[in-house]
C-alpha cells in the first residue's frame, strides 16, 4: 500500500511538472474576454469547507471516533482565527462553505428527538463516511454553543461577517449530508437547504453558492428552486464556470491545498500553487483553490502565507474574488 501511494504521488508530481495537471481547458478568445474583468489577466478564487465536527463524526479514517472528530474541530477553530487575519493582511476574500448547524447558538431535544423539521438519512457507506447504526443526529450535544464549540460556531460566523475583507458565506448543507440520489431524497436536501437559509438569515446572510459535502453531487433542481446560483465541482482544471442543464453555474476547482504526500515540504507546495497561478495568468483562466481549515495548522499557515504573498505581488494581474461575486460578474457580461 505504501509503495502504491508513493508511486501515485510521484506520478502526480511528474504530471504537474510536465504541465498536464491541472488541465488547461480551451476557450475561444471571446469567451476569455467575457470571463476576466479588465485589466486583469486571471481570476483567483479560494473556497474552504467550514464544518467542525459535522464533517468527521462518521469518518472512516477515524473509525467514527467522536472524540477524534471533536479534536479536529478544535484545531479548525484555532485555524479560522489566523486564516481571517491572514486574509485581512493580504486582502484575500474567500468563500466559506458553512455547515448550517454552525449558525446556531443552541438547539434542544423534544421527546428524545432533535431537528424534527429535517429528514434523517437511512444508513449508508461511501468512500469517506460510514453511517451504519443509530440516528443521524444522535451525537448532537443539544445545548448552547459555549458548552459545545466543536458543534456550533455563531461566534466564528460573526467574525467572518465582520472581517474587513468581503468574504462570502456559502451553503454546505445543514448537517453535512451525502446529497447523492441513492442516499438523499430531494425533500431531504430541500429541508436541509431551507434550514440553512433560515439560520443564515439571522445573520443577514443570503446564501447563493453551494458546496456538496464530499463533492457528492445530487438533486441540483432543488438548489435551483431554493435560489442557489452556483455550486463547486471538483475538476482540477484551469477553466471557467459553465451553466448546467438546470441553469446553475458549475464552478470548477483547480487544486486542493493540503498535504498529498507527507514527504513533501511546504516549500514544494508553495512553489506548486504559485506556479499554478502563473499558468492561470499565462493562459488567462480561472484558478480556484479549495481547502479544509481543519488541516494541519503549521502546514496551512506556511503555505497560505507564501501563496497569499505571491498573489499580493501580482495583484495588478489577478482579480481575487468570491464564488458569488464572480458569478455576478459573468452574468453581467452575458446579459450586458
Amino acid at each position: 500500500m505504501k509503495y502504491l501511494l508513493r508511486t501515485k504521488a510521484a506520478l502526480s508530481r511528474l504530471n504537474f511538472a510536465l504541465g498536464n495537471k491541472p488541465q488547461v481547458v480551451y476557450y475561444p478568445h471571446r469567451t476569455i474576454s467575457k470571463s476576466i474583468p479588465q485589466p486583469y489577466k486571471a481570476v483567483v478564487l479560494f473556497s474552504c469547507d467550514f464544518e467542525l465536527t459535522w464533517a468527521w463524526r462518521f469518518a472512516q479514517f477515524l473509525h467514527c471516533n467522536i472524540k477524534e472528530a471533536e479534536a479536529i474541530a478544535k484545531r479548525e477553530r484555532e485555524n479560522v482565527d489566523w486564516i481571517l487575519l491572514l486574509c485581512e493582511k493580504f486582502n484575500v476574500p474567500m468563500t466559506w462553505a458553512t455547515v448550517g448547524h454552525l449558525f446556531l447558538e443552541s438547539c434542544s431535544r423534544k421527546d428524545g428527538r432533535v431537528h424534527t423539521d429535517l429528514i434523517s438519512p437511512k444508513h449508508f457507506k461511501n468512500q469517506y463516511w460510514k453511517f451504519l447504526s443509530g440516528e443521524w443526529f444522535d451525537q448532537d450535544p443539544c445545548c448552547n454553543w459555549q458548552d459545545a464549540t466543536a458543534w456550533y460556531a455563531p461566534d466564528l460566523v460573526e467574525k467572518i461577517i465582520r472581517s474587513s475583507v468581503k468574504h462570502e458565506i456559502a451553503c454546505h448543507t445543514f448537517s453535512h449530508i451525502d446529497c447523492r440520489e441513492k442516499v438523499c431524497s430531494a425533500e431531504m436536501l430541500r429541508k436541509e437547504v431551507k434550514k440553512c437559509k433560515e439560520s443564515a438569515h439571522s445573520f443577514g446572510v443570503e446564501l447563493k453558492s453551494f458546496v456538496f459535502p464530499g463533492n457528492f453531487i445530487g438533486h441540483r433542481s432543488v438548489l435551483k428552486e431554493e435560489g442557489i446560483t452556483s455550486y463547486r465541482i471538483d475538476k482540477d482544471v484551469l477553466a471557467f464556470p459553465r451553466r448546467d442543464s438546470y441553469g446553475l453555474w458549475q464552478c470548477p476547482t483547480t487544486a486542493e491545498i493540503g498535504l498529498s504526500c507527507h514527504g513533501w515540504k511546504a516549500d514544494y507546495y508553495i512553489k506548486k500553487y504559485t506556479t499554478i497561478v502563473e499558468r492561470a495568468i499565462k493562459h488567462r483562466r480561472l484558478c480556484h483553490f479549495w481547502f479544509h481549515p481543519s488541516s494541519d495548522g503549521l502546514f496551512l499557515k506556511e503555505v497560505l502565507s507564501g501563496l497569499f504573498s505571491f498573489i499580493s505581488m501580482n495583484r495588478k494581474e489577478l482579480y481575487v474574488t468570491t464564488m458569488s461575486d464572480y458569478i455576478k460578474f459573468i452574468e453581467t457580461k452575458i446579459t450586458g
